[in-house]
């Protein structure tokens, strides 16, 4: 019983750890910028979904996806504010972790000490 239960918290250890992994960027690969879009418009009917597509055919999703690695501020300028945020101390570095949601998907950004808030990834 003693040893179920070390190896049931080594095991939950293991992927709270795991959870603050981010892969390390790729140097080889070419850099991208994001696209330029246009700021969403705001929404007048309660029943349309958020994530409706843009004047260009991109979701509001898609559009999201191409500011990873951008300025936080450019992200918001183009699709607006998030609904509700979050944030916690990173494991990445002295700054932290946030999570921004917006309906239907969640925008994970990483805000340094001097208070710059970068997009990780989307999803």
């Amino acid at each position: 019983m003693k040893k179920a239960l070390i190896m049931l918290l080594c095991a939950a250890l293991a992927l709270s750890l795991a959870a603050c992994g981010e892969a390390e960027p790729d140097p080889t690969a070419p850099a991208t910028e994001p696209a330029a879009t246009e700021p969403a418009a705001a929404e007048t009917d309660d029943t349309e979904p958020a994530a409706e597509p843009s004047e260009s055919g991109a979701s509001l999703l898609e559009t999201a996806k191409t500011f990873e690695g951008a300025p936080l501020a450019d992200l918001i300028a183009a699709i607006g504010e998030p609904e509700s945020s979050d944030y916690a101390p990173s494991c990445l570095g002295e700054g932290e972790d946030g999570n921004l949601y917006y309906d239907g998907f969640t925008v994970y950004t990483y805000r340094d000490t001097d208070g710059e808030e970068t997009v990780n990834y989307v999803e």
